[in-house]
């Protein structure tokens, strides 16, 4: 007895060749009618080509004798030879060398990727190529890549081909028998394409209010083939409710009509079935550890793109340099007070100048003192001197020193020391 199929199975209903999908991807760039084979032993001599390439590990390539052997288990000798010369011409087998007898070949791969291809329009037709598309351009939005002609071309051909799977669909739906639905199913099990536009469309207001106009066509678009997939599952869903075959239907619609769906729809499913009595052999304890152990993990989210830096100057550099030249004047200032001495007395000074003026003095004094990069030490004393009719009504006994460089200047420093002013204080 075959196996039956449960109600959760994906199901593949697409013809058994596995070609059929290829003959409209090639027609674009076939020189005759006749250029796509029909053969599907051709798709599992490549297939096998590729793999066994794949799995050599040297870049050294292979001769025709080991390529021949990998495909024995999918096609005959006279069916290899057939193959292996049109791959030749076609380059998807080339020589090692590149020289006309060359013995051994590498895989080209240019075709891995058009099998690749093949594959994915098999399994989820081309609508998944209209979603890449959106996510590059919002990508191409996102770090300005595009320019403003480009996004208007890139929404054009995005709309385009939302509209042509849009028509295709609706044709389908209205015009052909249930069986052909069928092997659609599986290319608009979901509608993603609404959600990318939706994002595209929000990065291009943003930026480039112009476009406004493609956007919305764009969005209506989307919107149109939203609701030629809704048509299409509804049909589907009619057909399996009248046949009652739910293995028509995939697990994602399942996991939809429990989510949405109101709870006399579920509960007229079962109106005539008849169960056993309940019977409860686990406890809501369990049901809840089993639930925390079996939860998907929590969704990634990308962080968020730096904001980009405003032209002009860069604030910090500018702050350091502005920091650089206040040392500098403060250095010069006290150079000058000090007037080339290694040691001065500066109280005289001081309070011989206006009262504001000489406070700057002891601000960039007490500054340059604490700065650790200038070579200066700041000796106040602790006496007080009051002078009511002077600039400077009081003030204390200070001094200030430059400190040595190094161990010359420290010899130097002490042949000085008779000419060293005493203490302040």
């Amino acid at each position: 007895m075959r196996d039956q199929p449960d109600l959760f199975s994906v199901q593949q209903e697409d013809s058994a060749d596995g070609l059929q999908h290829i003959s409209p991807f090639i027609a674009p760039v076939a020189a005759t009618a006749g250029a796509v084979t029909n053969d599907p032993v051709a798709l599992r001599i490549a297939e096998a080509i590729r793999d066994v390439f794949g799995d050599s590990g040297s870049e050294n390539g292979l001769s025709r004798a080991e390529i021949a052997q990998a495909c024995v288990s999918v096609a005959s000798v006279e069916e290899f030879d057939a193959r292996f010369h049109v791959f030749t011409k076609l380059q998807l087998l080339e020589p090692l060398r590149q020289k006309a007898h060359d013995q051994r070949y590498v895989f080209n791969p240019t075709s891995g990727a058009a099998l690749l291809v093949y594959e994915r329009l098999g399994e989820a037709g081309g609508v998944h190529e209209i979603t890449m598309l959106l996510d590059r351009t919002r990508e191409g939005i996102l770090n300005g890549s595009l320019t403003e002609a480009d996004l208007a071309a890139k929404i054009a051909k995005v709309r385009r081909s939302l509209a042509n799977y849009t028509n295709h669909l609706l044709r389908l739906v209205r015009t052909r028998p249930i069986e052909e639905l069928f092997g659609q199913r599986h290319h608009h099990a979901h509608a993603a394409s609404i959600q990318e536009a939706k994002h595209v469309v929000r990065a291009i207001a943003e930026r480039y209010p112009a476009l406004r106009p493609a956007d919305t066509r764009l969005i209506q678009e989307a919107l149109r083939y939203t609701a030629a997939v809704q048509e299409f599952h509804d049909r589907l869903m009619r057909q399996a409710t009248t046949r009652r075959d739910f293995s028509m239907l995939l697990p994602e619609q399942y996991l939809t009509a429990a989510r949405r769906a109101p709870v006399d729809a579920l509960a007229s499913v079962f109106a005539a079935t008849v169960f056993d009595p309940p019977r409860v052999d686990i406890t809501v304890g369990q049901v809840l550890t089993a639930a925390a152990d079996h939860q998907p993990p929590p969704p990634r989210q990308r962080l968020p793109r730096p904001p980009a830096r405003p032209p002009g100057p860069d604030p910090v550099e500018t702050a350091r340099a502005r920091a650089a030249r206040a040392r500098e004047r403060r250095e010069a200032a006290v150079t000058l007070l000090m007037g080339g001495r290694a040691e001065a007395d500066l109280t005289e000074e001081l309070r011989a100048l206006p009262w504001r003026t000489a406070v700057r003095h002891v601000v960039d004094l007490l500054r340059v003192a604490a700065d650790p990069d200038l070579p200066f030490m700041l000796h106040i004393s602790r006496q007080v001197m009051v002078d009511p009719s002077g600039p400077v009504t009081y003030a204390s006994p200070m001094a200030v020193y430059r400190l040595p460089d190094g161990p010359q200047d420290m010899h130097d420093h002490d042949d000085d020391s008779e000419s060293t002013p005493a203490d302040p204080s």
